[in-house]
């Protein structure tokens, strides 16, 4: 993307490094204090409809810290851990591939897109009442992870090892399955919005894939063909070294070109002149 070189060139020093482990810290925080009642998660949930008519305004940056759920039971703490980590994860390997400043883009990207897709899906559908929570701002980060690094494994219960790429393809799935089943159009836009910086980011990228594939389909396709292709071709009888493994073939020359004659046409003596 060159409009991003060029910001990256000029603005560079702006990335906040580590960025992901700052929101991960933050959501953590703001777990603890969800499970003391010290604060409740509908207060930091980006909902439209709570700032246009009741002015608040801090949603716009509490969703940021929102966990993605609560719970209070020890399995369900060790996988909200798990998703804390592969979060993170994904983050620090976006960031060590593209640098600071790129993810940084890209996460606030993803921030702006979602606060805007928000606004315009309550404009668009005011009932029911949209809510976003930063989850989808996640997916975008886990495809990023997915395209960038398509191989990488993880097991899952620790046990089956499953590349990540297909793990990708399940969440686009369920991504459209929530886009095409959402209650009302509205729905669908706050959706859409938080992985469409994953589009703007990954779509050249993905186009430049599907042509690498492309041309390296068509070109297995021609050694393929070019394998399976008679390197002799009888003149005469039209037998090749492909349909006739046993038969010997030999060139002469005729009014100046190379003809190839089988040692069947030649013993019956039909090798005077190359069939018309």
């Amino acid at each position: 993307m060159k409009l991003l070189d060029k910001l990256e060139k000029r603005f560079g020093h702006w990335g906040l490094s580590h960025l992901a482990m700052y929101i991960v810290m933050g959501q953590v925080l703001a777990y603890g204090l969800i499970l003391f009642q010290r604060l409740s998660i509908n207060s930091l949930l980006l909902v439209p409809a709570a700032i246009i008519e009741g002015h608040e305004y801090w949603r716009l940056i509490t969703f940021i810290i929102c966990p993605p759920y609560i719970t209070s039971s020890p399995m369900g703490v060790v996988f909200l851990a798990f998703y804390w980590m592969i979060f993170w994860f994904c983050a620090n390997s976006i960031e060590e591939a593209l640098g600071t400043f790129r993810l940084t883009v890209y996460l606030l990207l993803g921030v702006v897109f979602s606060i805007v897709a928000a606004f315009l899906g309550h404009l668009i559908s005011p009932v029911p009442m949209i809510a976003v929570i930063p989850k989808f701002l996640y997916f975008s980060v886990f495809l990023a992870f997915a395209t960038l690094f398509p191989n990488v494994e993880f097991r899952i219960y620790f046990v089956l090892p499953v590349k990540v790429k297909w793990l990708a393809w399940i969440l686009a799935v369920y991504l459209g399955f929530l886009f095409i089943f959402s209650p009302s159009m509205g729905y669908r836009v706050a959706i859409l919005g938080p992985v469409l910086n994953y589009i703007i980011f990954f779509a050249p990228w993905l186009f430049r894939g599907l042509e690498n594939r492309q041309r390296r389909s068509n070109f297995k396709a021609k050694a393929k063909e070019a394998q399976e292709a008679a390197f002799h071709t009888c003149s005469r009888c039209g037998a090749t070294d492909k349909t006739h493994p046993e038969r010997h073939f030999r060139y002469k020359t005729v009014d100046g070109e190379a003809v190839c004659l089988c040692d069947a046409c030649r013993e019956s003596g039909t090798d005077s002149a190359p069939k018309a």
